[in-house]
């Protein structure tokens, strides 16, 4: 038969396969990064649908830079924030003029990490807080 016990054997015989599967440390940081990478492409895609659909967003007057920008600076906030208060934004609520200021921002700090200034302006569009009157 072989050189293992009768255990081995009768698992082999039966069907029954039992393995380990040892990842390397290398490995399980890989699959946590794509992880992360996963949920932000996501959050991401399902943000710009909400915009897509609103109807004073006029999706159909930008281009694709402009999504490709649109993309990038919600990424970057996605990183910085908690996953809280991401969903606590109506991004269906967005209007064109919303959608061109955070373009703008993008633009602005294109082939920069974006500061934390530049992160708290975003937040006020997406939080519809830009125009309203600060409380002392």
């Amino acid at each position: 038969m072989g050189t293992g016990n009768g255990r081995e054997n009768a698992i082999i015989r039966h069907g029954i396969f039992r393995y380990t599967v040892l990842m390397t440390p290398a490995s399980e940081e890989e699959l946590g990064r794509r992880r992360f990478q996963l949920a932000k492409d996501q959050a991401i895609e399902a943000a710009i649908g909400k915009i897509r659909r609103a109807p004073a967003a006029e999706w159909q007057t930008f281009s694709g830079t402009d999504y490709a920008c649109l993309r990038d600076i919600l990424g970057e906030l996605w990183i910085s924030l908690e996953r809280e208060k991401w969903e606590q934004y109506s991004f269906s609520t967005l209007t064109r003029e919303d959608i061109r200021a955070l373009i703008a921002l993008c633009a602005g700090s294109r082939g920069h990490a974006p500061g934390r200034a530049l992160l708290e302006e975003v937040d006020a569009i997406l939080s519809h807080s830009r125009h309203s009157p600060q409380k002392s």
